[in-house]
C-alpha cells in the first residue's frame, strides 16, 4: 500500500508538472498535433490563428456557389476562423454569407468586412448592406476600407461596437504606395485592426507601420501576402528547398506565409483563394512554428535572389 501511495504521489506531480509547463507555454505554438499558432488581438487578447481568408477577386465573381462554400469549410475544418471581405469585392459578401449559412458555421468564422463609401448616411446604409449580405446581426471587424472618409466612418463605428453590433473597428490600405498615411490613423485614433500590405517584396511597413502597430497596441491582417499569385507564378517550375522544408515548409505558399506570419506584430495573413486545396495547403503554414529572424531573411533572400 505504501508503494502504490508512493508512485500515485509521483504520477500526480508529474502529471501537475506538465500541466504546468504547457500553461506556461506560449499560446504562439500549437501544442498539438496539426494545431494551428494563434496570436491574440492586442486589445482584448481573443486569440485567432495566424492565416485566414481573403475574398478580394476569388469570390467577386457569381462563381462557383459549392466551391466557395468548400474553401470557407476547409479553412473552418482546419481550425481558422477569420474571413475578410469588403462590398467593393462584387458578390464576395454575398457569397460569404450564403455559404456561412449553408455550413450553418457563422459562430465558428470570424467575419470581417468594410465601409468605402462618402458621408456618414451612406455609410450606415453600406453597414446595413453588409449585415444583410453576410446574413448576421453582428459583425466582428468592421473596417474603414483604403481611409474612405476614415474621421466619420470610425466615429459610428465607435458607437455601434458599444450597441454590440461591432466587436472591433479598423481601417485598411492595399496599396504598398500608399499606406503610410495609415500611420497618422493609427497614432491618433482608437482603433483595434490595421490591415495593409506586406510580403516577401514588399517590405515598407517593417520600418513603421509593423512597429507602430506594436506600440500602439493593434493587430495586424495582412493581404496579399502572395503577391495576387505574382510571387508563385515565379516558382511554378522550381522545387521547395530542402531547408524549408526544414522550417516546416512544404509548398512555396507555406514559405511566403511562413514569412509574413512569423513577423511578431502580425496577427493574422489572408491570403485569397477559390480552392479549396489551395486553403488547406495555405494552412500548413499556421502549423508548426514560427521562424527565427534569420530564417526569414533566408526567405526573402531566396525570392529575391529567385
Amino acid at each position: 500500500m505504501v508503494m502504490t501511495s508512493s508512485l500515485s504521489r509521483q504520477g500526480f506531480l508529474q502529471a501537475a508538472g506538465a500541466v504546468a509547463a504547457t500553461l506556461a507555454a506560449p499560446r504562439l505554438v500549437g501544442a498539438a498535433e496539426g494545431a494551428l499558432i494563434t496570436r491574440a488581438i492586442p486589445k482584448t487578447g481573443e486569440q485567432i490563428p495566424v492565416v485566414g481568408l481573403g475574398t478580394a477577386s476569388s469570390f467577386a465573381g457569381s462563381g462557383d456557389k459549392a466551391a466557395q462554400r468548400d474553401v470557407i469549410k476547409a479553412l473552418l475544418d482546419g481550425g481558422a476562423t477569420l474571413i475578410d471581405t469588403a462590398p467593393s469585392y462584387a458578390q464576395a459578401e454575398e457569397a460569404t454569407g450564403q455559404a456561412l449559412k449553408g455550413l450553418g458555421a457563422r459562430a465558428k468564422a470570424f467575419v470581417a468586412t468594410k465601409v468605402r463609401v462618402e458621408g456618414k448616411d451612406n455609410g450606415i446604409a453600406s453597414f446595413n448592406d453588409s449585415f444583410k449580405k453576410l446574413k448576421t446581426d453582428k459583425i466582428d471587424l468592421m473596417q474603414v476600407h483604403n481611409l474612405v472618409d476614415t474621421a466619420t466612418h470610425l466615429a459610428t463605428m465607435r458607437e455601434w461596437k458599444a450597441q454590440g453590433r461591432f466587436r472591433y473597428a479598423g481601417i485598411t490600405h492595399w496599396q504598398p504606395d500608399a499606406q503610410e498615411a495609415l500611420a497618422p490613423v493609427m497614432r491618433a485614433e482608437e482603433i483595434d485592426f490595421v490591415q495593409l500590405n506586406y510580403s516577401v517584396d514588399v517590405r515598407q511597413p517593417e520600418k513603421t507601420l509593423l512597429p507602430l502597430a506594436q506600440d500602439k497596441g493593434i493587430a495586424v491582417l495582412v493581404n496579399v501576402p502572395l503577391g495576387r499569385g505574382r510571387l508563385l507564378q515565379a516558382m511554378k517550375d522550381k522545387e521547395v528547398p530542402a531547408w524549408a522544408r526544414e522550417m516546416g515548409c512544404e509548398s512555396f505558399a507555406q514559405m511566403l506565409l511562413k514569412f509574413v506570419i512569423s513577423h511578431p506584430a502580425v496577427t493574422c495573413a489572408i491570403p485569397a483563394t477559390s480552392k479549396a486545396k489551395n486553403m488547406i495547403d495555405n494552412l500548413g503554414a499556421a502549423r508548426g512554428r514560427v521562424l527565427e529572424p534569420k530564417e526569414r531573411e533566408k526567405i526573402a533572400e531566396f525570392w529575391v535572389n529567385a
